[in-house]
């Protein structure tokens, strides 16, 4: 039996972000500029765990992954006048290599400006799903950092990024990964689609080692802050 996936929620509720009672809005990940996408098959994660199982049809979306969870000014005037822009550069920056019919360095560069790019992520992942607004001692703090240019990146916030030259886009928050060898867990948040990934991970044990580009290590720095940010075009995770 197929599991719903609840995207569109009430015309006025919480907004995931913020928390504020209001008219909501749809928010589109990833945000029209970085891909072009049609039609879009939805399933929930959990049926792809579910080994052995035929996948049931998915329910269709136009445009894309849509949630009506945030309230126009977390959507339009931060996600979308402040923090997309810059996601979108990133984006297009590494798709255009990737598409490329030259031979490829093993490693490029591409700029932008970190703090706008974490928050356009965390803006986004914050978005899925309907009625999550759900701050605690982790997430409040992501909640500030969002709407304040000033903040630095929270310390327990880390964000990693990698080339992802593959078909689907995949979306999830509030999972466990649990590193079998070390006996350590860590509460993870991904987006996936061409052509980039990233993973957000919330108090990761320090006996971690993701071979994944960091972008927090720019987390105290100015919001127009610019650096060249260096992307490995050969060590590739698989899908």
């Amino acid at each position: 039996m197929a599991i719903l996936i609840e995207t569109r929620g009430p015309r006025f509720g919480k907004c995931n972000i913020c928390g504020s009672d209001g008219k909501l809005t749809e928010d589109h990940t990833p945000p029209k500029g970085c891909v072009n996408i049609g039609q879009v098959e939805l399933h929930h994660i959990v049926e792809h765990l579910n080994v052995g199982r035929s996948k049931t049809k998915g329910r269709l979306s136009q445009n894309g992954v849509k949630y009506r969870t945030l309230c126009d000014r977390c959507n339009n005037a931060m996600l979308g006048t402040k923090y997309d822009p810059t996601l979108i550069e990133f984006v297009n920056g590494i798709g255009n290599y990737l598409r490329s019919s030259l031979h490829l360095p093993p490693v490029t560069l591409v700029k932008t400006k970190p703090q706008r790019l974490i928050r356009a992520i965390l803006g986004h992942l914050s978005a899925q799903g309907v009625g999550r607004y759900e701050k605690g001692p982790i997430t409040e703090p992501l909640k500030e950092y969002f709407l304040d240019e000033t903040k630095p990146l929270p310390s327990a916030i880390k964000i990693y990024f990698w080339p992802y030259p593959f078909k689907g886009h995949l979306m999830a928050r509030d999972c466990g990964y649990l590193y079998t060898r070390l006996q350590e867990h860590v509460l993870i948040w991904f987006l996936k689609f061409f052509p980039v990934a990233f993973l957000v991970t919330f108090d990761e044990p320090p006996v971690y080692q993701f071979s994944l580009g960091c972008l927090s290590q720019w987390g105290l720095e100015q919001i127009d802050h610019e650096v060249e940010v260096r992307v490995d075009l050969q060590n590739i995770p698989p899908q």
